[in-house]
């Protein structure tokens, strides 16, 4: 049966949490990752109404993108929001998975989602995401201790390449070793060169799961001294990054620019800084609260910047570099592409019941 480790796994072969901003909280918040997860609602918020249809349709699990807890907290009571809504789910013995900034920035999240949506193409990060390290974990074993060393390797965490798991290469040669006198060789004898046949395991690992991979591997391994060797990589996930940037397929003015995204996020009306008529091409954008990424849309030289919200100095900054701004609402920009991407998380998890949820709305509306 499907477990909340499972749902946990599958959002982070999406988005990895690893990607993550370093002041987002992000992962498992609330809950027991052993328990049954036979159904999960996905929304922007633990809030009542997620809350309330989570307990309507049963669900096991709530995956949000805003994380209910963002600090360190000393108690947990009724008399604060976030205290009241986390006892309300621990009432029901439901988990809390957060996926905020490694979901925004994430190959396929919803800053890709978005961009697709309002017809941008050739998409590139504004701010690539910081080099990551992994590391490649090497162990000799004999070849009918293979498997059982490779499983247990997987199950650590290992053999994760995007949206591949299990992920290995398997080659085999002729090792030798040479017991001393106080040693206890599963094969051959002491006080000889010994040679034996054995399968060189290669997989790959996340420095959060290193430490439990090598235990797993020396556990489930034969051998009283295994032979394993670590080298550490140095890489960046492609096309993951905050923000993005792209281009229209045909460039048109800013008013109608406007009005796709309007039709896009289902909006009456979205705030315009600018003048209607210039000609737009070159659009970056980030979903929810853009300002963090000023900078990055002044030197992506981009015609206009699509975002949820700005403040005030930052809508004029831009303007001084005759860079228009669209601000379509923070629950809009997010909201929209998050509805996109649930679809993904349902495949990724086979035999779970995934909904979006539908009683949620926005803080702020229009009148």
């Amino acid at each position: 049966m499907p477990t909340v480790a499972d749902v946990l796994a599958a959002v982070d072969r999406l988005a990895p949490f690893r990607q993550a901003e370093e002041w987002d909280n992000v992962g498992l918040l609330l809950g027991d990752a052993d328990r049954p997860a036979r159904r999960v609602l996905v929304a922007l918020d633990a809030s009542d109404e997620s809350c309330a249809e989570a307990e309507r349709t049963r669900a096991d699990c709530l995956v949000v993108h805003h994380p209910l807890i963002f600090h360190g907290v000393k108690c947990l009571t009724a008399d604060t929001r976030t205290g009241r809504l986390a006892l309300r789910l621990a009432a029901g013995r439901r988990a809390l998975i957060a996926a905020h900034t490694n979901l925004d920035g994430a190959v396929g999240g919803l800053c890709d989602l978005l961009g697709r949506k309002v017809g941008l193409v050739d998409l590139e990060p504004l701010q690539h995401t910081p080099p990551q390290t992994r590391y490649k974990v090497v162990v000799f074993v004999p070849p009918e201790n293979l498997e059982p060393v490779r499983a247990a390797m997987f199950a650590a965490g290992a053999g994760h390449i995007g949206n591949y798991t299990e992920c290995a290469f398997v080659s085999e040669g002729e090792g030798t070793f040479l017991p001393g006198a106080r040693a206890r060789p599963a094969v051959g004898k002491r006080g000889w060169r010994n040679a034996a046949w054995e399968a060189r395991l290669e997989v790959l690992v996340d420095e959060s799961r290193l430490a439990r991979t090598l235990a797993a591997a020396a556990r489930a391994h034969p051998y009283e001294e295994p032979a394993i060797d670590v080298y550490p990589l140095r890489g960046v996930a492609p096309g993951a990054g905050v923000g993005r940037v792209g281009r229209l397929a045909r460039p048109m003015r800013l008013a109608q620019f406007a009005d796709v995204v309007k039709k896009v996020l289902r909006r009456k009306a979205v705030g315009l800084a600018g003048d209607p008529k210039m000609r737009v091409e070159r659009i970056a954008l980030c979903t929810g609260g853009g300002g963090s990424v000023v900078a990055a849309v002044r030197a992506s030289r981009a015609d206009a910047y699509l975002t949820g919200e700005l403040a005030m100095h930052e809508v004029q900054e831009l303007s001084a570099f005759g860079i228009a701004a669209i601000l379509g609402g923070h629950y809009e920009t997010e909201r929209v592409p998050l509805e996109a991407w649930m679809p993904r998380l349902a495949r990724a998890l086979k035999g779970v019941d995934v909904r979006m949820c539908r009683s949620e709305r926005a803080p702020v509306y229009l009148k």
